[in-house]
């Protein structure tokens, strides 16, 4: 799973943050959990039938978390997406887990609705994924230095509705929150282009590319975006830059076949 969520700790793993009720000694909670997740690389087919037994075990909303990550990576998304809201409304309510977890709840109910949402767009549900991902943001009003990766999942499930102009607002406001990430920039771009828009989409380019001016995806973008305003030489130009420094890579083959699209 890919998760751009890194501003919140990931209190699951923290030695005595696990989020059920303590009764096994801190170590003993850590080392269960991180068995279990695991577990969910080396043995997937077992992954879910341990969480499950160790659920019924009294692991709580940790048990769960790891069945629910295990599910997720056999691609059983829905399963997935409904276990880790489940844990994350109990979180939210503080049932059933301990003192470290009820003074982060609504920081951990965030992340986990987070996770619930990303599964929900991975099953194509992309109402329930908006859905999730705006309960969370609402939830995180009294922490708006945590809603920049929100705005930027949700306003990509937008695109994904080709709801054009409510991903461009989710991606501004996302730039309210942090001028200095570049993801903001780019999906507005792309947005942009979207809306046949490619001035704007230039000048975002730009303003990535000034913090990052090698990160691929901007500069893949960029050369479309040259593309798009028949600047061809300086496509070509963008292009170049990601055979010279990702030589034998997607990226390299990706850029020499647009690159034969112009010469042609």
């Amino acid at each position: 799973m890919s998760i751009r969520f890194l501003g919140l700790i990931i209190l699951f793993l923290l030695p005595g943050g696990l989020i059920f009720a303590q009764t096994l000694s801190e170590k003993e909670q850590s080392d269960k959990y991180q068995a279990c997740i695991a577990s969910i690389s080396e043995e997937n087919s077992n992954a879910v039938i341990t969480a499950k037994k160790w659920y019924v075990e009294g692991g709580g909303a940790a048990a769960q978390h790891c069945e629910a990550m295990a599910l997720y990576d056999q691609n059983r998304f829905e399963e997935a997406a409904g276990l880790l809201e489940i844990i994350a409304d109990k979180v939210s309510r503080g049932d059933g887990i301990g003192v470290f977890a009820i003074k982060n709840k609504t920081l951990l109910s965030a992340q986990l609705r987070y996770l619930a949402g990303n599964a929900w767009r991975a099953n194509n549900k992309l109402e329930r994924a908006f859905t999730i991902y705006t309960t969370a943001l609402l939830s995180l009003d009294d922490h708006p230095v945590f809603k920049y990766d929100f705005y930027i999942e949700r306003g990509t499930v937008q695109i994904d509705r080709e709801d054009f102009q409510s991903a461009l607002d989710d991606f501004s406001y996302a730039l309210e929150l942090d001028e200095e990430r570049i993801e903001a920039f780019l999906y507005r771009a792309e947005t942009y282009r979207k809306m046949n828009e490619h001035l704007k989409a230039r000048l975002d380019l730009n303003q990535g590319l000034s913090i990052k001016p090698n990160q691929p995806d901007l500069l893949f973008e960029s050369g479309i975006n040259y593309r798009m305003l028949r600047e061809d030489m300086k496509a070509k130009k963008e292009w170049q830059k990601l055979i010279d420094k990702f030589p034998d890579s997607d990226w390299q083959k990706l850029a020499e076949d647009n690159m034969k699209l112009i010469s042609n």
